[in-house]
């Protein structure tokens, strides 16, 4: 049973003790891609940069060198090319943290076969060469999955712009695989590209509880908060992570609080060995 980490909301610089211990046991080299979300123009709620340098600075104490990451998207807004995404991630204030801010848009094919779906991915090149990563998300609700964290992150967010297309088309229909117009189809295909992100990767997955809203960090208006502020998780388990923060926001807002099953791509990422849903809740 893996081990969850639970640090309160006001107790940030215990975040620095976990993650110490978490990197030391575990990561090889000095390269450390930080995987996170900047957040799209209008919208407050995403990961700040405040927070994301917590991290930076501990990974650098320990003589590491972290690069802040992400990857460009399939629709309108400002971060559809790498010009455009550098740019707001500056007006984000996310070139003040110290390390390279690092905007994918190539990839490097991954083919998986998970429970009779076969799939080419493209991981992102700069996440396909390093061994190192830390993912870190703002947990929040989602339409098109009930609950946004980990696996999408690194599902959807760690691929590049073709393969996003592919996958979203995935759920309709492809000439490669032909699955349905289910929804469940999505969240298979998105746990997978989780997996095809991670394959061989020395990985820390950071959850932001606080700012808890109905839509993801893309949309403008991703209102209304949906739970009160919870605090940070933390975990080398990125299924055990998804289940202790669905867990913990079902335990303080309501069963209903989610707009779809939040659970779908949790248990199939289990199911192709991502991870465990049984965890060890660990308050620190």
């Amino acid at each position: 049973m893996n081990k969850v980490f639970f640090v309160e909301k006001d107790s940030v610089y215990k975040i620095c003790d976990v993650l110490r211990d978490l990197v030391l046991k575990d990561f090889a080299g000095k390269e450390v891609l930080i995987k996170l979300h900047m957040g799209e123009k209008g919208n407050q709620w995403y990961v700040k940069p405040e927070f994301v340098k917590v991290v930076t600075d501990e990974l650098k104490k320990i003589g590491l060198m972290p690069f802040i990451y992400d990857t460009v998207i399939i629709y309108g807004g400002h971060r559809n090319s790498r010009e455009k995404y550098e740019n707001l991630a500056r007006q984000h204030g996310f070139d003040q943290i110290g390390c390279d801010v690092v905007i994918g848009d190539k990839g490097r094919f991954v083919d998986l076969n998970e429970e009779g779906i076969e799939f080419r991915f493209e991981v992102s090149e700069e996440l396909y060469n390093v061994k190192n990563v830390v993912s870190i998300v703002h947990a929040k609700g989602s339409s098109q999955t009930g609950f946004a964290g980990t696996l999408k992150n690194l599902g959807m967010g760690g691929v590049s712009k073709s393969c996003k297309f592919a996958m979203h088309a995935a759920s309709v229909k492809r000439k490669i695989v032909t699955l349905g117009r289910s929804q469940l189809t999505f969240n298979k295909i998105l746990a997978m590209g989780a997996k095809a992100c991670l394959l061989g990767k020395n990985a820390i997955c950071v959850h932001v509880l606080l700012d808890i809203t109905k839509e993801c960090d893309c949309r403008r208006n991703a209102l209304p908060i949906i739970c009160k502020d919870l605090g940070f998780l933390l975990s080398k388990d990125p299924v055990a992570i998804e289940a202790a923060s669905i867990d913990m926001i079902l335990k303080n807002a309501g069963a209903d609080v989610f707009r779809r099953d939040p659970w779908e791509q949790v248990e199939f990422a289990e199911k192709i060995g991502l991870g465990s849903r049984k965890y060890e809740l660990v308050k620190v």
